[in-house]
């Protein structure tokens, strides 16, 4: 009997140990991949990293309005988990020649609400949208509500334009609907 519980104690002993050492051998390896990671990151230049901070992120470009104060980064789609993080672009319309239709919030707490003052633009006013392709600017030159399910204006078009749409506070069959058309610098 005693035989068996010293046998049973070493056993354990061993396999505590053994638990011991794996563990820290997973958190030397995973220091050693961040570090990794560090000097990777420190040896590219700012630019490099705003690349590689959009490729993981799934970031196909920036907008800027600055008669509201705004610039964001635009993501590929328009679902829920999309819009809450970033503008969201309709994968039907264009990236950069055509119709680039992009979607954001308005409101709410638990989301980045970027669109919240495209209500006070008007027409005349500038867009900026860049993307790895360059940079186009836009006057606004449509202000309208449409009904939340006429997405036609997200079709591509000849024209090279742009499509900003929103909700409309207390209106939840309307969606704001702000296109600008491009302009020559």
């Amino acid at each position: 009997m005693k035989g068996k519980i010293v046998t049973y104690i070493i056993i354990t002993t061993i396999i505590v140990i053994c638990l011991f050492f794996a563990n820290r051998l997973l958190e030397s390896s995973k220091d050693s991949k961040e570090n990794q990671n560090n000097l990777i990151r420190n040896n590219l230049t700012e630019e490099e990293m705003q690349q590689e901070d959009m490729t993981e992120n799934n970031i196909i470009g920036t907008l800027e309005i600055p008669k509201i104060n705004l610039k964001a980064n635009i993501s590929e789609g328009i679902d829920l988990e999309t819009i809450a993080l970033n503008i969201g672009h309709f994968s039907n319309s264009s990236v950069w020649d055509g119709n680039i239709a992009l979607a954001a919030h308005n409101r709410g707490s638990e989301v980045e609400h970027y669109f919240e003052n495209i209500n006070q633009l008007e027409k005349g006013d500038l867009i900026i949208y860049k993307s790895e392709m360059g940079e186009r600017r836009y006057k606004v030159d449509s202000i309208l509500e449409i009904d939340n399910t006429d997405w036609s204006v997200t079709e591509n078009t000849e024209e090279n334009k742009i499509t900003l749409i929103t909700c409309v506070t207390n209106k939840p069959e309307l969606r704001l609907c702000i296109q600008g058309i491009q302009v020559q610098e």
